[in-house]
């Protein structure tokens, strides 16, 4: 990649972690700052990877960290202010999904992003996750015809909302999982979602005010998806989520299963190490993450052109907001 941006990274959780160590292994990528709310961890962050700066807020980030460019990866419902922050101070942003947990946040951060001619990328990853990306080509290319209907599973284990996010009372698991699943439907039928209905149940983490597991259908103009997201999944499992996908096309069909990544492991235990995302081969980080991020460089440089827009990222939004309202509602929304 020619030239190097100078990047930053706001919020220092497991994602944000990721994307640090993503970002170390890009050889376009100069990582100057990182940011957290607890400075402390955004110091000590910082002198594991060698980052130069560690900051308390996005704003201190942007406004004295040098960067071109700045990597959001808060808790799901606050992406708002550090997004602002950021472009407010000129800078191209990757934020994760879910853009956001409201409709009207969402729609701001688009509307700032072209008042200021900025990058404003949402990571829907999986569009980078080869399986799936691989699914575009064959519809790219005519080899499976179009799109008539679609079945997508992705689940979380209880360890997910009791354990590892200490805020997922603050979120949902149609925001943090149907999102990925959603963007992918609208991804492969590139058309708008025209109707959604939902149905939801609430048992074993109704004391968190949030839903054990939803089922949406998506109906486009030709064809539908139909989407599943639960977060109760026994911590027994042999991997931490189950993700499957089906398409179905007027001339073929594919079939993903990413629970399983070709490994194994029996030792204390019995699991599928996933390794997709983001691993070491000798030393340097690899994986689709790793493309997401680089890809996104590649877009500040004028390489690319973003493959993820903040109207994709806004959409998402708007949807999950009917999926919810639809479940609470008992009857269709109509967008």
């Amino acid at each position: 990649m020619a030239g190097k941006v100078k990047v930053g990274v706001v919020g220092l959780g497991n994602q944000g972690l990721a994307h640090v160590e993503a970002l170390k292994g890009i050889e376009g990528a100069e990582l100057v700052a990182v940011a957290d709310v607890d400075l402390a961890r955004a110091r000590k962050v910082a002198e594991e990877y060698g980052v130069p700066a560690a900051y308390g807020s996005a704003r201190e980030l942007c406004e004295r960290g040098g960067v071109d460019a700045v990597v959001v990866a808060t808790p799901d419902h606050l992406h708002f202010e550090p997004v602002m922050a950021a472009l407010e101070c000129g800078k191209h942003v990757l934020v994760e999904k879910p853009m956001a947990t409201r409709l009207e946040e969402a729609e701001r951060m688009a509307a700032e992003a072209r008042r200021r001619g900025a990058i404003l990328m949402v990571n829907f990853e999986n569009r980078f996750n080869p399986p799936f990306a691989h699914v575009k080509e064959l519809l790219r290319r005519g080899e499976l015809g179009s799109p008539l209907y679609m079945y997508a599973r992705l689940s979380d284990t209880l360890h997910v909302p009791r354990r590892m996010l200490s805020w997922a009372s603050r979120t949902s698991v149609a925001f943090f999982l149907m999102s990925h699943t959603a963007d992918l439907a609208r991804w492969y039928f590139e058309r708008p979602v025209r109707e959604v209905y939902a149905v939801s149940v609430s048992k074993v983490l109704r004391d968190l005010g949030t839903p054990d597991a939803y089922a949406a259908v998506l109906r486009f103009d030709e064809g539908f998806a139909l989407l599943e997201s639960g977060w109760v999944l026994p911590e027994s499992s042999p991997s931490i989520f189950d993700f499957k996908l089906e398409l179905v096309c007027t001339e073929g069909a594919v079939h993903v299963d990413t629970e399983r990544e070709a490994i194994a492991v029996a030792a204390k235990s019995y699991g599928y190490p996933h390794l997709a995302k983001l691993h070491r081969v000798h030393g340097l980080a690899a994986g689709f993450l790793r493309e997401a991020d680089r890809h996104f460089l590649r877009c500040v440089l004028g390489l690319s052109e973003p493959a993820v827009t903040a109207e994709d990222g806004v959409e998402n939004v708007r949807i999950i907001e009917a999926v919810i309202r639809s479940s609470a509602e008992g009857k269709p929304v109509r967008l």
